[in-house]
């Protein structure tokens, strides 16, 4: 098992910024988790507490007041709880159930009603979405609800996949993996921390969106480096490395080289498209505010692109091979799906 794939550093010229507050972000996070019942009780919150998913994502927001700080660690926790649920659903031979949960959280996104029987994570996204209420643009809660459907959407492409037991084509794999990692809702989170609007015109240009595409393969595929061991012992099939060395009919090792190596690449696409555009928001005469507020935000992707490499080698236990229990599930998964 190449369980030495997790410690490989994937060199990244990213400036990691932290937040000073990331321990009351931390606890407050915990407490929202715990109100709306994804976390049972005291093991589970110890579990939760070693993952350190706040210190990940405020890596993105360093300078946001801890509010709202926070409410980007929630949508990134929603996110984890609702990949380990795939992952659970796919064990333990319950798609259907997993299917219910995507269909009710899809539809909150679209504004249906909930109660106080509907699940822990329909109550918690609910809840999310009901306190980010004016603090945007009607057009940014447009794109963060598109991008939170396009998660879902993608979340469904996988199961396929995982439903036969099938790596995925390598034409195909990337955008799949792109729109299913949540990170496009955390991205637009991550614009709402600065406080000035990403404008239209600029986020639906070509060098904005090649930085949003940039930043989300450069986390997925660090990922799938330090993450393979988990995968291959639980027969997951969603992972770059694998779809590459199907594809490539090599071994691991050199599939992991060739993941390292796009990565490199992406990189540079990041960079030409930062040059890019720096030069269309001259030629859109962009306030000062706002060009300086974009430029922040792009340095807080990029923050976040590195402490995800650093966060996966040394800064969480998501990935340690001991949580692996018997059935190929880790050991902190709590079992959420509906009945």
């Amino acid at each position: 098992m190449p369980e030495h794939h997790r410690e490989r550093r994937i060199a990244l010229a990213f400036s990691i910024r932290r937040h000073p507050n990331e321990e009351t972000i931390q606890r407050s996070v915990e407490e929202w988790a715990t109100r709306h019942g994804l976390l049972a009780d005291a093991r589970a919150l110890r579990r939760f507490r070693r993952h350190r998913i706040t210190s990940l994502m405020t890596a993105g927001c360093d300078a946001a007041d801890v509010d709202t700080a926070a409410l980007v660690a929630e949508v990134a926790t929603l996110a984890f709880f609702l990949d380990d649920q795939q992952n659970n659903a796919a064990r333990t031979d319950r798609a259907t159930a997993y299917d219910r949960l995507n269909t009710r959280l899809r539809a909150v996104v679209l504004g249906a009603a909930v109660n106080a029987e509907d699940h822990p994570l329909v109550r918690a996204l609910t809840d999310t979405l009901e306190r980010l209420g004016e603090r945007a643009s009607a057009d940014w809660h447009a794109r963060f609800r598109h991008d939170l459907i396009l998660a879902f959407d993608g979340h469904m492409a996988e199961n396929v996949f995982r439903r036969k037991a099938d790596v995925p084509d390598a034409y195909g794999f990337p955008s799949m993996r792109r729109d299913a990692s949540f990170c496009y809702p955390l991205l637009d989170m991550f614009e709402l921390c600065e406080g000035t609007p990403v404008p239209s015109a600029v986020h639906d240009s070509r060098p904005y969106q090649v930085i949003r595409e940039a930043i989300t393969d450069i986390m997925c595929w660090t990922n799938d480096v330090h993450s393979l061991h988990m995968e291959q012992a639980a027969g997951e099939p969603i992972n770059y490395v694998m779809v590459l060395r199907r594809a490539e009919a090599c071994t691991t090792d050199q599939a992991v080289d060739e993941v390292c190596r796009r990565i490199r690449l992406r990189a540079e696409d990041l960079v030409s498209a930062r040059r890019e555009l720096s030069a269309l928001l001259i030629e859109l005469s962009a306030p000062s505010q706002v060009r300086e507020a974009i430029s922040r935000c792009v340095d807080g992707f990029e923050s976040w692109a590195g402490r995800m490499e650093e966060w996966d080698r040394t800064g969480t236990d998501r990935f340690d091979p001991s949580t692996i229990g018997a059935s190929g599930l880790p050991s902190y998964v709590a079992d959420l799906l509906p009945e």
